[in-house]
């Protein structure tokens, strides 16, 4: 299933469309729609400098999230392939997976290299990737202050 669909089909989306995420925004990747909360870089052919340099800063995120989930993947190999465990039941699973693993990030405890995961991204552009003619308008903002005003960095997401 394609990632926007899923996102459709998610308890993030539902909350977002209860208004629970105002003012906040989510990178993703292209295979994700702009919308008023999921921040997504530019997609078509010959970007402007201030598109370009948008792009190279969500690559950073997105890069930073790679890593984390790479790391937890390779930490916990259950979330490797395909469970065992009831549908029902995965969202603990995960849930616990996840609050191990911050556990063991914020005590800085090292990974077995052979524990590595490489991530693969098979992301596909949605067929409407801009939903939100405010979103695109916000993003134009946020890459404009960022060439313009000095706000680089991963500090300003």
């Amino acid at each position: 299933m394609p990632d926007d669909q899923v996102l459709e089909k998610s308890a993030l989306h539902q909350r977002a469309a209860a208004g629970m995420l105002k003012n906040t925004w989510i990178v993703g990747s292209s295979g994700y729609p702009l919308t008023d909360w999921v921040l997504v870089p530019y997609t078509h052919q010959n970007l402007t400098w201030t598109q370009h340099a948008f792009n190279e800063k969500i690559g950073e995120v997105q890069r930073i999230a790679r890593e984390a989930f790479a790391r937890l993947k390779g930490r916990w190999t259950c979330l490797q392939k395909r469970t065992e465990v009831k549908l029902q039941d995965l969202p603990v699973v995960i849930g616990a997976c996840c609050v191990l693993h911050n556990i063991c990030e914020l005590r800085k405890e090292e990974m077995e290299p052979d524990l590595r995961y490489e991530l693969v991204d098979d992301e596909m552009v949605p067929d409407n990737s801009i939903r939100s003619v405010t979103a695109s308008q916000a993003r134009e903002n946020i890459a404009h202050n960022l060439l313009h005003h000095g706000l680089a960095g991963t500090a300003f997401f």
